[in-house]
């Protein structure tokens, strides 16, 4: 039996790590492939030598301090926000491309290691991602060259991986992960051939990083004085504070040397001292967590039978310790938290191609078919009555079953109107209206009217989220039969010949090794 074949891949693609998998037939689990840097992890990371070359990963990652404003790093926080994410020469790169950067990196790196041509890939996002954050991450892989078959929530790929090495059927858990850039949780139901999500919380602006900063700030508090460090020990000093943190998990102190100038100073960082800094950030997890144990004990649901713990990030002792005082009687499982995502994905990938392929199932272990539901909720902006109020009038509701499609009537609000702006909003709340807010405002499209209507004509708003939680949006005036699909205007996701353009783009560029 060959070791792969699916011919699907998985990649996690992560704010501070990605990762690339495959489902091996073998050992009936999704294994990793491994980086040419060593390990399976690649810094989500890109340093532009110069307007022609760039390299991704650890030697990127290292020049963030020495030369700041040729680097990229955390970008996939703006998947979804903006296109623009650096400037380099005058060339702006969007998060997309610089996600493409990182992506043929590793796709190259596994297809030397596994002698393939990989270009189907299944792509993990934050749960809590939106449907823009969604999009543009597929986008990210058609600059790459890849055929994007599907994208799955972080914490279900992880699911999927810890599903495969012990069978979770009958067992409704909760899945924590918090990785280097989000935290994302997802409750769900694992049944004989399936698996329920139940519902999606999270904070898309906490994960790891942030509890580095705060180490950092507060050392430099304490040692510093206000005093600032030459690049180079600036960048060491980084990277001292990240390998502190990460042992910290199994000691209760560690230490290393912060150089300034000709100066040396032995820096001593206590389990203790790094909690009490970080207290703010353990609060926000806490409050998340609640919120989302809120949601779920109005809907009859008050415990699990697991609380599986992935990402990096999830190591750190205080993480754990407010886990078990949050779930007394819940067991907490921790297993392969920097890899589970990956390898989810992977044995993700194996379902599509099986019920692509439609090949009979030679392995002890079935993948369960997901059913999915909507993180947010979707509307428009419209008027309530003749000379009401502007609300968003939400359409397809938080935690609805996907896919989920609806229509909804609306109206003209002036005799002979020859357009409707029709403005799609994203929220996460749950009523049927809910205030206008730019900053959840998702894109724009334009119907356009033929003909002369009277006031309070009939409009058809239809809304279509995919399995993805990619939204499309279609507007229809009935009696005229004129329609608009809308390939929405947003300030963050790219019309096709940006596509075009940002793919030539990154493949004009040379990559160093």
């Amino acid at each position: 039996m060959a070791r792969f074949e699916s011919k699907i891949f998985g990649i996690d693609l992560g704010t501070t790590n990605t990762l690339v998998s495959y489902y091996d037939e073998i050992a009936k689990r999704g294994e990793c492939c491994a980086s040419k840097e060593g390990g399976n992890l690649t810094p989500s990371a890109v340093y532009f030598e110069n307007t022609d070359s760039y390299i991704v990963g650890r030697d990127a990652k290292d020049t963030a301090i020495l030369y700041p404003d040729r680097t990229a790093l955390y970008f996939k926080r703006l998947m979804g926000e903006t296109k623009e994410a650096i400037d380099i020469g005058g060339t702006v790169y969007s998060p997309q491309q610089l996600s493409a950067f990182v992506l043929k990196k590793v796709v190259g790196d596994a297809n030397e290691e596994l002698e393939e041509n990989i270009k189907d890939v299944v792509i993990t996002v934050p749960a809590y991602f939106t449907s823009a954050a969604k999009q543009a991450t597929k986008e990210a892989g058609i600059i790459a060259g890849l055929n994007v078959r599907d994208i799955i929530d972080e914490p279900c790929a992880a699911l999927y991986h810890i599903d495969s090495i012990q069978d979770l059927s009958g067992k409704r858990v909760m899945i924590f992960d918090l990785g280097g850039g989000t935290l994302d949780l997802i409750a769900a139901e694992i049944k004989d051939n399936e698996i329920d999500e139940i519902a999606i919380g999270g904070d898309t602006r906490l994960g790891g990083k942030d509890w580095d900063s705060m180490l950092q700030k507060s050392i430099r508090d304490r040692y510093l004085d206000g005093r600032t460090l030459r690049p180079d020990d600036e960048q060491d000093f980084e990277n001292d504070v990240e390998r502190a943190k990460i042992s910290l998990t199994g000691k209760k102190e560690s230490w290393f040397i912060l150089r300034n100038d000709a100066e040396k100073i032995r820096v001593k960082v206590t389990r203790s001292e790094f909690e009490s800094c970080t207290k703010p950030l353990l609060d926000r997890v806490r409050k998340t967590v609640q919120m989302f144990m809120d949601d779920l004990t109005e809907r009859g649901i008050t415990g699990f039978d697991k609380v599986i713990m992935v990402g990096g990030a999830s190591r750190m002792p205080q993480i754990s310790e407010l886990l078990r005082r949050m779930f007394p009687d819940t067991e907490l499982l921790q297993k392969d938290c920097d890899e589970a995502v990956a390898k989810g994905a992977a044995v993700y990938a194996k379902r599509i191609a099986q019920k692509a392929k439609r090949f009979s199932v030679r392995q002890s272990f079935t993948p369960k078919k997901l059913n999915r539901i909507s993180a947010r909720s979707y509307g428009i902006a419209a008027l309530l009555g003749d000379y009401g109020e502007k609300k968003i009038c939400n359409m397809i509701f938080k935690s609805a079953d996907l896919p989920a499609s609806v229509s909804k009537k609306f109206y003209t609000s002036i005799d002979n109107q020859k357009k409707v702006n029709i403005s799609v909003y994203e929220t996460t709340a749950t009523e049927r209206y809910a205030e206008l807010d730019d900053r959840m405002l998702l894109g724009n499209c334009e119907l356009h009217i033929e003909g002369e209507l009277p006031r309070r004509s009939e409009i058809v708003v239809d809304f279509n989220l995919r399995q993805d939680g990619t939204l499309t949006v279609e507007g229809r005036e009935p009696r005229g039969k004129t329609s608009v699909r809308a390939v929405m205007e947003s300030r963050a996701l790219l019309s096709a010949n940006e596509l075009i353009e940002q793919k030539d783009t990154v493949n004009k560029l040379i990559m160093k090794e």
